[in-house]
């Protein structure tokens, strides 16, 4: 997937949720919205370099969006949580992702007291798939969540119920960085989340884990990697 044109600057500080003061290599310190809920921890910290995309729209109030930060030790690290979900469809539709072999995909559908990200469907099977972007990764590690998810409990409870009525489910999680090579639940951040996730593996959900493989001037699923779910 291509990124849009990206402009550098270096990032100096998260005003709140969605939006980070950002100084430009003109100088001009400006406001840049920041597309996702997490905390980016071990993604954004003062000074290091990002990249932006210019809003499409030119009357919003933040005039650039955050896409990419560098890390500390090297690499990028895409920070829009949007983009999980874009790049899980774009792999689905080109065949590149073994465990979701499927030729029709429906998007945020309806089920119980969620919105599910996807609903796969091959003639009379079907999969239903939420996807979670990570963006915190240590010793070669990715996890999520960052901050806790009651959100995302709630989303793997569904997944599980659907087990349950004689479906098919699955998480999966996708580090949107090239160094996480293994996958393992936020155990400090969110223990529930954690607990939750191990117990609709052991209902039946799957559960996988993907690293990406990014530039400045695209990002792709790079291949799936191991969840370790017992500590």
């Amino acid at each position: 997937m291509k990124f849009p044109e990206l402009l550098p600057a270096v990032f100096i500080k998260r005003n709140n949720r969605f939006t980070a003061g950002v100084r430009l290599e003109t100088g001009e310190i400006t406001t840049a919205f920041v597309p996702t809920t997490g905390r980016l921890t071990g993604a954004l910290r003062p000074n290091c370099r990002v990249w932006l995309a210019r809003a499409g729209d030119p009357n919003r109030k933040t005039p650039y969006t955050l896409t990419l930060a560098e890390l500390e030790h090297g690499g990028l690290c895409s920070v829009d949580a949007l983009m999980a979900n874009r790049l899980f469809e774009e792999s689905v539709n080109n065949h590149r992702l073994k465990a979701f072999p499927y030729p029709e995909i429906d998007r945020e559908v309806p089920y119980g007291r969620s919105r599910l990200d996807f609903r796969l469907s091959d003639g009379g099977q079907s999969c239903w798939v939420e996807v979670k972007s990570v963006t915190y990764a240590e010793d070669g590690v990715g996890k999520f969540p960052d901050a806790p998810t009651g959100r995302g409990r709630r989303h793997l409870q569904e997944l599980a119920k659907i087990v349950r009525e004689g479906g098919q489910s699955s998480a999966v999680f996708i580090a949107q960085r090239a160094d996480a090579t293994t996958f393992m639940p936020f155990e400090v951040i969110d223990p529930d989340f954690a607990e939750t996730l191990r117990q609709v593996r052991r209902q039946g959900v799957g559960v996988h884990a993907y690293r990406c493989q990014l530039g400045l001037g695209d990002i792709e699923i790079a291949e799936e990697i191991p969840v370790v779910l017992d500590t």
